[in-house]
């Protein structure tokens, strides 16, 4: 009984630590958050990070991985609460999820995409984290448009998630929706909406 406490509690510590440095690099950036700032902003030790985590950028792939469960959940949720039945619709509510978002004032972009450009080239598995996030969305995007018998539903999720991260961009740089409001403009047109 009391291992299975243990594990528990340590599996507890572990996400916790993991949802308290996803907080600190979304605020400060990859880079610019040591491994010290993650140690003060959680209260643990060193050798208790490096006893869950080999490295830094072990610590900043599970905190990819939260954040695409997290995200990817409060996405599909989002666009299942669609009043349209329009599998369309349901495809391009992605842009109204994220214009809620920027004018509740989340004006810090998608975190993996800020993995992405950070690590760019420099840290492969970083990079596969950020790409598993944005093909999920992808696919989702795919599996509307094919539901709505939309020819080239692939090619055309593709143009869509592509205006979507242009959208996050320039909501981030601008801190309004009004990119986003244009992306989804955009994304009608190329899906005949």
């Amino acid at each position: 009984m009391k291992k299975k406490t243990d594990q528990t509690s340590s599996s507890q510590k572990r996400d916790e630590m993991i949802k308290s440095a996803y907080d600190i690099f979304y605020r400060n950036g990859f880079h610019a958050t040591g491994v010290d700032a993650i140690i003060e902003g959680t209260g643990i030790s060193k050798r208790t990070l490096y006893k869950h985590f080999i490295s830094k950028e072990g610590l900043i792939i599970a905190a990819l991985n939260y954040y695409h469960q997290i995200t990817y959940k409060a996405i599909t949720d989002y666009i299942e609460q669609s009043p349209s039945k329009k599998p369309i619709d349901k495809a391009l509510r992605i842009f109204d999820f994220l214009t809620e978002r920027v004018d509740a004032g989340n004006v810090d972009g998608c975190f993996a995409m800020n993995a992405k450009t950070e690590y760019a080239h420099k840290a492969k598995e970083i990079e596969a984290a950020c790409d598993i996030h944005v093909n999920t969305l992808q696919q989702l995007i795919e599996r509307y448009l094919v539901q709505g018998n939309i020819a080239e539903s692939r090619s055309l999720a593709t143009q869509i998630i592509m205006l979507f991260e242009g959208a996050i961009l320039r909501s981030k740089a601008t801190e309004n929706s009004s990119p986003v409001k244009l992306a989804k403009s955009a994304a009608k047109v190329i899906c005949n909406a």
